[in-house]
């Protein structure tokens, strides 16, 4: 449960310094590289959870010493959490911000701002994995000024994503003077690219009700910031795809991770990367497909059978995002994959169907 509230990280909202407790609209500036924290605590189990983010911006800057003085476990049992996280330090890169404001709680002398409350509702809303798209609540407007260098993610197909946030979590070092080479560090699914760029002219990035946010492995946040999907009406597809996947040494310890290739309507030629866990007779995982005008995400669940020297498995996938033209895209398929044990012959089939 501790790994998977790190996704709640993404969603907290940015709100006015000095502002009243009660909800109200205003605006924040003087952003650039502000140093924050927040305090998330759990409430409760699914479906009936709830997650709280309280946030130091505009009321403190998150001191060192009073934050490292924080033990999660001990506060969890203080408030009578289900968990606590500590999210911070990080550090916003807008120039300013248009939000709206919420109460005002102290935790240990030192003022915090709720920023979200999120209705946790099935054990997937607390799953984080890199470079994957998740859909928050949000209505607020991030203004980044003329002359700003600002760093971006562009996905296959073309959609990018803003930095809003860089994090200090998982790497201490990190400063905004390292933000430019932060793409050598990267570990960038197959077709992304990182970028920094000095804007021509003002930045406006709004939400409206949502926000599309992804997170790279560093935690460093970003917001989607322009899509190429066509603005036409989604349509169901037919799906018959077939690849041929190799297994390769696993970036993540406990897990099997196959590559290949796949073709097949509606996406034409493509590569896939897949990586799951093998448990009690099934393979659980989740897929990339990159294909020339986007990619396409997914899970799998396949139980799977072993004779002599080969193995199968047979069971179900859904598509579950992506990005470019089949941003949002959604459906069900049956899965077909046989290999030998050395996972060095991979035939793979997928039949269904798809909606974008």
């Amino acid at each position: 449960m501790r790994r998977a509230l790190l996704a709640l990280a993404t969603v907290a909202a940015v709100l006015a310094p000095g502002a009243v407790a009660s909800a109200a609209a205003g605006r924040a500036v003087g952003l650039h590289d502000a140093r924050y924290c927040e305090i998330i605590e759990l409430k409760g189990a699914p479906p009936t959870a709830v997650a709280t983010v309280w946030n130091t911006l505009g009321l403190n800057r998150c001191p060192a010493a009073w934050w490292r003085a924080f033990d999660a476990r001990a506060l969890a049992r203080e408030r009578g959490d289900t968990l606590v996280l500590l999210n911070g330090p990080r550090h916003f890169l807008m120039d300013s911000v248009t939000a709206v404001t919420g109460r005002i709680r102290a935790f240990h002398g030192r003022r915090l701002r709720q920023v979200a409350a999120i209705p946790i509702r099935t054990a997937a809303d607390l799953v984080q994995t890199p470079y994957t798209d998740r859909t928050i609540r949000r209505r607020n407007t991030w203004y980044w000024n003329r002359g700003r260098t600002v760093y971006e993610l562009l996905a296959p197909g073309g959609d990018v994503y803003v930095m809003q946030a860089y994090a200090q979590i998982k790497d201490p070092t990190l400063t905004l003077a390292k933000l430019r080479s932060l793409g050598r560090r990267l570990k960038l699914p197959a077709g992304w690219r990182f970028r920094a760029r000095r804007l021509a002219r003002p930045l406006a990035l709004t939400a409206k009700g949502t926000a599309t946010i992804i997170q790279d492995e560093l935690q460093n946040t970003y917001q989607l910031a322009t899509t190429t999907r066509p603005r036409t009406r989604r349509e169901s597809h037919r799906v018959s795809i077939a690849g041929r996947t190799h297994t390769v040494k696993a970036s993540t310890p406990g897990t099997v991770e196959d590559h290949g290739t796949v073709t097949g309507t509606p996406f034409g030629r493509g590569s896939i990367v897949l990586v799951g866990t093998l448990k009690d007779g099934r393979l659980t995982g989740s897929f990339r497909l990159r294909f020339p005008n986007g990619s396409v995400l997914g899970s799998v669940s396949m139980p799977f059978t072993i004779r002599g020297s080969e193995i199968s498995f047979r069971g179900t996938g859904a598509f579950t995002g992506g990005t470019g033209r089949y941003r949002g895209i959604s459906g069900t398929t049956q899965v077909r994959d046989h290999n030998r044990l050395d996972g060095q012959s991979g035939v793979l089939s997928v039949t269904g169907a798809a909606t974008y």
